[in-house]
């Protein structure tokens, strides 16, 4: 990319390979990368339910805990019926 990235652009990164507690992406503070990032890893079993990790990054100026909690809602309602 040549120019700042546009509003409407979001980050996925799928690391089927391995799974994790804990993912964090270099920020420096620049106002151009605002953009939420999310990944997501390998699944595996845990007491009977399969168990995925999902990591988010966002700037806190933009996105509030809420609404990290409702994404998280949404996400595990639709898991269950998977």
């Amino acid at each position: 990319m040549t120019g700042p990235v546009e509003n409407d652009v979001y980050q996925f990164s799928a690391l089927p390979w391995i799974t994790f507690t804990h993912i964090s992406h270099t920020d420096f503070g620049n106002k151009e990368k605002a953009q939420p990032i999310f990944d997501w890893g390998k699944y595996h079993e845990r007491e009977g339910k399969f168990m995925m990790p999902f990591a988010v990054q966002v700037h806190h100026a933009f996105v509030d805990g809420i609404h990290i909690g409702k994404l998280a809602d949404k996400l595990q309602r639709y898991l269950d019926e998977v």
